[in-house]
């Protein structure tokens, strides 16, 4: 017969590595941000790209592999938009020379401005 003690150690353990194992897990189709089309002005989100392999298409000369055609318009140029950790802000990515949070670096923000570009992301409606 296991002793009392052994089994508790054994469960604790096996708790642990669960609890672990949980949070390091962050299942692809789960994360959900939104695309903004710089052309259009289309809204949508990141797993609508991932329906197909087909739809990921990687703008041809975009700033980044993360810059697609825009799946509404399917000529323009759509952006990721990331929410700043700090303060919540959300902004788009790779739209102007610096894609720090604007709010929490006005310096992005103003290098954004010089580029003829604004890159605070305002959802729509």
């Amino acid at each position: 017969m296991i002793p009392l003690a052994v089994l508790a150690i054994g469960g604790a353990v096996v708790a642990v590595v669960h609890g672990i194992r949980s949070s390091i897990q962050h299942p692809y189709e789960q994360v959900s941000y939104p695309y903004v089309c710089k052309g259009c002005g289309a809204v949508f989100d990141v797993r609508e790209l991932r329906k197909s392999p087909g739809l990921w298409r990687i703008a041809p000369g975009g700033p980044s592999d993360s810059v697609v055609l825009c799946l509404k318009c399917n000529k323009g140029w759509a952006y990721p938009v990331a929410k700043c950790e700090t303060c919540g802000t959300e902004h788009v990515l790779h739209l102007g020379p610096d894609s720090r949070c604007p709010k929490c670096f006005p310096q992005a923000a103003e290098a954004g401005k010089k580029a003829g570009v604004d890159v605070f992301f305002r959802r729509p409606g």
